[in-house]
């Protein structure tokens, strides 16, 4: 992941200074992809919601102490990730819930209604199976696959070896590759 841009420092630095526009931009600029990491992670949207605006309260709270060495998208993602985990641990429940698309995305033009269909379908037994997969599996994928982590970054993270993060991306990809042909097979067998 790349350092922040030039305008992104300067307005991390007047976010540090306590210029609450700056900082406002940061939460506009960064809402959207903090969402769709946190939610890939739970099956709740309300729960992804309450854990961005912890995430921002926190970033708040600890910008003074941030390294403009380190990228910004990153740290949050950290935040996040850790607010998630510590919610998880303290409930110690599984959530299992159907995962809603995460965004409409525009029809591609070039396909027929038949094929947006299926296109659609397809997307839709992805996101089901992702919400099938152990916690610890869906929130690797999460960093990969939504917060396009690099596997150093994953590893940095969630505090574990980058081995860790190998095996549980490839488990994960092993299990979803499982759900979804039995998913498949189910749907051509009616």
């Amino acid at each position: 992941m790349n350092h922040p841009s030039p305008a992104e420092q300067d307005i991390i630095r007047r976010a540090r200074q306590g210029d609450d526009e700056a900082f406002e931009q940061l939460i506009m600029r960064f809402t959207p992809a903090i969402f769709r990491v946190v939610r890939r992670m739970t099956s709740d949207s309300q729960e992804a919601e309450a854990i961005v605006q912890e995430t921002f309260l926190r970033v708040w709270q600890a910008l003074p102490r941030y390294k403009d060495d380190r990228p910004f998208f990153p740290y949050l993602v950290t935040i996040a990730t850790n607010i998630y985990r510590d919610q998880w641990r303290k409930s110690k429940r599984l959530d299992f819930g159907g995962l809603e698309p995460l965004d409409e995305s525009i029809p591609n033009k070039a396909l027929n209604p038949e094929q947006t269909t299926e296109q659609r379908e397809i997307l839709q037994a992805l996101a089901d199976a992702v919400s099938e997969l152990p916690p610890p599996y869906r929130t690797v994928i999460a960093l990969r696959y939504d917060a396009n982590l690099k596997y150093q970054e994953i590893a940095e993270v969630l505090d574990i070896p980058i081995n860790t993060v190998r095996t549980h991306l490839r488990r994960a990809k092993m299990f979803l590759k499982d759900i979804l042909t039995q998913s498949f097979m189910d749907d051509e067998g009616k």
